[in-house]
């Protein structure tokens, strides 16, 4: 029974340290996992952002719909002209700074123009 007793105290005590052990690998594990994984998702939103505002960093055309009330942001680029905004057989009017100007199809855009397809 003596005998009994201590063999029991020591597998118990060599269970707690296993136990302890274990559980601190795994914590272990799971803080660098987290820190990997946070590190990962940091990177892709800082390129995700990287990326949409190089495509806006040369500025944008705003096209509203007067019809529906819609509005939209287009990428400006060099020689952008009105008739790559799908305006065919509407109306357009341009809003350049305090100005409203006329246009055509062959009307080219300047960044940070607004649009209006009446």
């Amino acid at each position: 029974m003596k005998y009994l007793v201590l063999i029991v105290l020591g597998t118990l005590s060599g269970c707690t340290t296993v136990a302890k052990k274990t559980i601190q690998a795994t914590g272990t594990v799971a803080e660098t996992t987290l820190k990997v994984v946070g590190k990962v998702t940091k990177t892709a939103v800082n390129t995700t952002f990287d990326v949409a505002g190089a495509a806006f960093k040369k500025g944008a055309v705003t096209v509203i719909d007067t019809g529906t009330g819609v509005s939209r942001k287009v990428p400006w680029e060099e020689g952008l002209r009105v008739s790559k905004l799908h305006s065919a057989g509407r109306a357009v009017e341009i809003v350049r700074g305090a100005q409203k100007i006329k246009a055509t199809t062959d009307t080219v855009l300047r960044a940070g123009d607004v649009v209006q397809l009446n």
